[in-house]
């Protein structure tokens, strides 16, 4: 389950890369790796697959949430986004600073309940925690260098990981500022068609195996 349509790769000068910097490049194999090792390793249950279900659809309902607010760019690291100097602060985004990034690893988690033991889904949602928080300390310094004063504010009122009702400046976007739905589901199709399968596959996994 990639963050394809999550924080792009920054465009600034190219520096020596940092952890941070590597940890983004390389974000999109744990969660295939993950699974492999839930397949692998087998030992689900159906208490566990319903719980990859809900886990799933949580992912896709924030996916789905958040690009409507992003639109066709995202909100961070785009070059469209630069340019326009563009800091998305409502909808998601005032409940947690990296909606996506939380979604994905309760993605990655749901996935490997689907065909691993429970125990596989608790440690990949922390593995996947961790290797995001590399990526957003590192993001976090881009952010500051774009958007100064007013990101160091959306810092001080957002948190990062866990989520927390707005408070403070950050309301939802009117109606006609958002990206329509038709665009956000083909947008997202891929994800949408992902999980579809993975269920379906771990539905087939689990009866073949009896």
């Amino acid at each position: 389950m990639s963050d394809t349509t999550g924080e792009l790769a920054p465009q600034t000068p190219p520096t020596a890369p940092s952890l941070g910097s590597r940890l983004f490049e390389h974000r999109r194999w744990v969660h295939p790796v993950g699974v492999i090792v839930a397949v692998v390793l087998g030992g689900s249950t159906p208490a566990g697959r319903v719980a990859g279900i809900a886990l799933l659809g949580v992912l896709l309902a924030v996916r789905l949430w958040t690009c409507r607010y992003m639109g066709g760019a995202a909100r961070v690291h785009a070059r469209k986004a630069q340019q326009k100097r563009v800091l998305l602060t409502s909808g998601p985004f005032a409940w947690v600073r990296n909606p996506l990034y939380l979604a994905n690893s309760c993605g990655l988690a749901g996935a490997c309940l689907l065909f691993g033991p429970p125990w596989l889904g608790a440690a990949a949602f922390v593995v996947s925690l961790l290797w995001y928080r590399g990526v957003v300390a590192w993001e976090e310094g881009v952010l500051t260098g774009l958007y100064g004063d007013d990101y160091r504010a959306y810092l001080a009122r957002v948190p990062r990981l866990l989520p927390r009702p707005p408070r403070g400046g950050d309301a939802s976007l009117p109606p006609g500022e958002l990206y329509p739905w038709a665009k956000v589901f083909r947008r997202e199709r891929g994800a949408l068609i992902a999980a579809a399968v993975l269920v379906a596959a771990a539905f087939a996994l689990a009866h073949w195996r009896g």
